[in-house]
């Protein structure tokens, strides 16, 4: 369950560098995540609030990630070595020796406002449906501001656990992401382009670090 809240997380990325403020939210059903996922990114730096327990800050620039555990009041730090070797943990667990590609899955389905052409794909026990707008208003712009997130530690592109960026023909408003009877939905419910408070990549002045947990053999 934990992969499947990780690639949940990090499904977003694109090849051009970012530049503007945006504010993303999302609803997230399943995997013992649901409620609203807010992600803000300003230049190199991202957060995402996943519900009001945790929050995940990357920064694309050190490769660090920080995870803020609200009710513990405490921060932990994972390094852009850390988080590789977790990512490769996932690789070999999956056997996946290649980035999986989008298969069409030659029918079209409408998700809120949005026509989408629906694909999918597997990750070895893994499979996700992706519904796509190709019409969203210059969803090349958006991904384009998300890719701070896919630059950061928790890089699934660059672990081969997503297709590329460039073989998304557009906006993904829907991810459905199944491991046997684990299901974890994504859908995009609005995109801004607005001023974003850089204080919110702060660690709080009373937040403690936490123990790293233990590396796996």
């Amino acid at each position: 369950m934990k992969a499947l809240v990780l690639l949940a997380v990090t499904w977003f990325g694109a090849l051009v560098p970012a530049s503007a403020d945006l504010t993303l939210t999302q609803r997230v059903e399943g995997g013992g995540q649901s409620g609203d996922q807010i992600i803000r990114i300003k230049g190199d730096r991202a957060r995402c609030d996943i519900g009001p327990a945790i929050s995940l800050i990357t920064d694309r620039k050190s490769g660090e990630s920080i995870t803020l555990a609200h009710s513990q009041k405490g921060f932990l730090t994972i390094s852009p070595e850390r988080a590789k070797a977790m990512l490769e943990q996932m690789r070999k667990a999956s056997q996946v020796t290649e980035p999986p590609k989008l298969v069409a899955a030659g029918k079209q389905e409408k998700v809120g406002e949005y026509a989408c052409d629906v694909f999918t794909t597997n990750l070895g026990a893994v499979k996700v449906t992706y519904w796509i707008a190709k019409e969203f208003p210059n969803y090349q712009a958006v991904l384009s501001e998300l890719q701070v997130i896919e630059g950061g530690a928790l890089s699934a592109t660059a672990a081969g656990l997503m297709p590329p960026p460039e073989d998304f023909p557009g906006m993904k408003i829907k991810t459905l992401i199944e491991k046997g009877d684990q299901k974890v939905t994504t859908t995009l419910v609005s995109v801004k382009e607005e001023p974003v408070d850089p204080a919110i990549f702060e660690i709080p002045k009373d937040y403690k670090a936490l123990p790293s947990p233990p590396e796996k053999p």
